[in-house]
This record gives C-alpha cells, structure tokens and sequence, in this order.
C-alpha cells in the first residue's frame, strides 16, 4: 500500500492524463492532413479560414491572401494546395481537382471603374489582386486586358475601392462574380466591362502523402464553401 499522501497522488494522476491528453493532442495535430488555401474571396481571411477548417475537420487549413504567406506555408510543407490554375501552373504543380461552375472550369473577368465603362485599349493604371507577384500578376492583367497598363497590386478585395476612389487607378480587375460585392461596399457608380480572356476557376493540386485524403475531403465541400469560391461542383 502506497504511503504517499492522498493528494499528491491525485496531483500526480491528473498531471499523467494531462501529459496523455497533450501527447495525444500533439500527435493528431501532427497526422492531420495540411491543406493551403491561396484564394482571394468576399470575406476576411481568417473568416474564411475558420469556415472551411469547420467543413474540413480531418484537415489543418491555412488560409491566405499574400503571396508572401503562401510561399512560406508552401516551405512549412503542405499535402495540397487550393488555388487559382496559374497560380498552381507557375509553381509547376498540376491540377487534380478542378472546380466548375455551370459547367465549365474557368470564368470571365471585368474591368470596373467609375461612372463610364474602362475602355481597355485606353485605360493607364489598373488595380488588381496581386496573385503572382510584381511581374507575374503584371503579365497577368496584361494578357487579359489585352494592353499593357501599370499595375497597381493590392492583397484583399477591399483595397479595390480606395485606388478608384482615390484616382490611384482608372479602373480595376475583378473577376466578374465580384462586382455584386464590390459595388454593396462602394457609393460610387461602378460601371463594368466585360473581358473576353477567360480565367481557370479556383482548382487542387497534390503536393504531398495526404494530398488524395485532402482531395476527396475538398470534393464534398458544403455548397455555400464552394459558392463562395466561385465554383458549383468539382471534377
């Protein structure tokens, strides 16, 4: 029979499932699949990020919205990636789910700008999403504005409006889904303009072991997850 003191054993038994529990805790953190999400959407990105680890338990979300973030959490290692295609193309990593909406995997883009239609040919400074960093979110706007204006980068849709309203820009690049919400946070006349270059909607890459856990995890997303990305079903 144990001499030792009664509350010290009890001390002793709740540090030892203590330690268990944390053991335990740290192991499943460790074995849970890592999914990075670098998405530009309506909503503040920890926002975002809670709404999807709610739909995505057996997984550890990271979203983003930098490139800056994106690229570390690419070297803090990630069994997938959520992404737009050229994102995932010029990282060199190759789609295996692809999100569609009515149909067809891409969508159309707008320029928008302030009481009259961007004209494409003559609009000088754009805003736009940075994606790709300085030259390749440049290249970007370029090929789809079928010009060469300056670019004006910014990291969340919001700061979209400060540059028209503060003629930083004349117009800005939005993919067309976006200018409900852009206009519901602007008093100014936004007017759009169609653009004919068509965009790859947001899509998965395997970049690790649990990628295809992950993958089929992303597939069976909640309508309203998938809808905020812009997309009504995946293949």
């Amino acid at each position: 029979m144990s001499h030792e003191p009664y509350f010290l054993r009890q001390t002793s038994a709740a540090l030892a499932g203590f330690g268990i529990a944390n053991f335990l805790s740290r192991t499943s953190r460790a074995e849970a699949r890592k999914l990075l999400v670098y998405l530009h959407v309506a909503m503040k990105q920890r926002a975002f990020q809670g709404e999807l680890q709610a739909s995505l338990p057996s997984a550890a979300v990271t979203a983003v919205g930098r490139l800056a973030d994106f690229e570390r959490g690419l070297r803090d290692g990630t069994d997938a990636v959520l992404s737009l295609p050229v994102l995932l193309a010029a990282r060199g990593f190759s789609v295996r789910l692809q999100g569609r909406r009515q149909g067809v995997p891409h969508e159309t883009y707008s320029l928008v700008g302030a009481d009259t239609p961007p004209d494409p040919n003559r609009v000088r400074v754009v805003g736009a999403l940075d994606l790709l960093g300085r030259d390749g979110t440049t290249a970007f706007v370029h090929r789809l504005v079928g010009a060469s204006p300056k670019v004006e980068r910014v990291t969340k849709l919001e700061d979209l409006l400060p540059l028209l309203q503060m003629r930083r820009a004349e117009a800005v690049l939005i993919p067309t889904r976006l200018i409900a919400d852009l206009r519901s946070a602007s008093r100014l006349n936004l007017v759009q303009r169609g653009l004919a270059t068509p965009v790859g909607l947001p899509a998965l890459a395997v970049t690790g072991p649990g990628g295809a856990d992950v993958m089929a995890a992303v597939s069976a997303l909640p309508g309203k997850l998938c809808r905020m990305i812009g997309v009504d079903a995946w293949r």
